[in-house]
């Protein structure tokens, strides 16, 4: 973020930033989507959490639910217009500030405390967080291999490269409302461009 000069800085603080956390706001008072998985055993209090998945589905969601949606090979609900337009902007937002970084899938999660875990189904290393709404706290701690904590890094509307595979991470204490928006590579070879509308192979 520090190398971003004041332009973008400004487009992503007075407009990107502001239409995600209204957009999500809109969906989340919609829509109660459940998470899938074994993700219950990494969340504080074991509730199942409001979430949305949005990019690429995997390999093994396409063969598990063979739900009939316009594309079967992206998320149902980056098929919606609200949920694609909230994949638009997560998507500006990261390419603005790790133009380099590649992802094919995002996840974001509404008000969620994630315990001490590493991301070891992810394709790459490398993930980039953020979080948006109104709330104290919320930052990412980062641990060592032996899970004693190195530190907490501050993520509210700055989005942060980090080693989820590799890495022992969790989620900060925090009051409020908190969406967290995590983007990664799963594995699987297909890409989507939200502005291109495409499903590319890399």
């Amino acid at each position: 973020m520090e190398d971003l000069d004041n332009d973008l800085k400004n487009q992503l603080y007075n407009h990107y930033f502001v239409e995600l956390e209204t957009l999500l706001k809109v969906y989340h008072n919609r829509k109660t989507k459940i998470s899938v998985g074994n993700r219950l055993n990494i969340i504080k209090d074991h509730k199942r959490p409001k979430s949305l998945v949005l990019g690429v589905r995997s390999p093994f969601f396409l063969s598990a639910r063979k739900d009939k949606t316009l594309n079967p090979h992206i998320s149902k609900h980056t098929q919606t217009e609200i949920g694609h337009r909230i994949y638009e902007l997560c998507y500006t937002i990261i390419s603005m500030v790790y133009p380099n970084f590649d992802f094919n899938q995002i996840i974001i999660n509404f008000n969620t405390d994630f315990l001490i875990h590493k991301d070891k189904k992810n394709k790459d290393p490398d993930s980039v967080i953020f979080s948006v709404g109104d709330h104290e706290g919320g930052g990412l701690n980062i641990y060592d291999d032996d899970k004693n904590l190195l530190g907490t890094t501050y993520i509210w509307k700055y989005p942060v490269k980090f080693a989820g595979k590799t890495t022992y991470h969790s989620t900060e204490d925090y009051t409020g409302n908190r969406w967290s928006v995590v983007a990664y590579r799963i594995k699987t070879n297909k890409h989507y461009d939200p502005y291109e509308r495409e499903l590319l192979d890399y």
